[in-house]
């Protein structure tokens, strides 16, 4: 899995926010679970929310492996592609968790992209978030909890 510059996940997610980045291969498919906690250290009681992800094709340029980790400068895609939903599953709301379902294969990305020659110096990439919809309950009004996601898709070595 790749290191990335934490002056490149500030670029996708600010300062303060939770981030899932990582290096994916063409067509891998893997999973993410996930559990919210609260402060104490005991999942968070997440029953009656609502739990969704999307990520988008993004342009990558200047890719360097720098002494901290990944650097790149990163930028809307043309022609602006729509948004992927991402499969949340095993959602254990009561106890603070589900799990995140990357299939790369559903992401559009074709075996002749450009971006997934072996030699690429700018790969495929993605970027999203989970957002978990909290309702209004009592005297706490309502809350969103954005996670932000960052992928970078690579040649498997086969393909291209």
């Amino acid at each position: 899995m790749a290191v990335f510059n934490k002056n490149t996940l500030t670029q996708v997610s600010g300062f303060d926010n939770q981030i899932i980045a990582g290096e994916l291969v063409f067509n891998q498919k893997t999973y993410w679970n996930l559990t919210l906690n609260n402060s104490d250290g005991t999942p968070r009681n997440l029953t009656g929310a609502t739990i969704t992800s999307q990520i988008i094709r993004r342009q990558l340029s200047n890719v360097r492996d720098s002494r901290y980790g990944l650097t790149f400068d990163i930028a809307d895609y043309s022609p602006p592609p729509s948004p992927i939903s991402l499969t949340i599953a095993n959602q254990n709301l009561s106890g603070g968790s589900f799990t995140l379902v990357i299939d790369e294969s559903a992401w559009s990305v074709v075996s002749t992209d450009t971006q997934l020659d072996i030699n690429a110096s700018n790969p495929v990439g993605f970027s999203g978030n989970i957002t978990v919809a909290i309702p209004a309950s009592g005297s706490t009004p309502a809350q969103d909890l954005i996670i932000f996601l960052l992928f970078l898709v690579r040649s498997n070595g086969v393909t291209n």
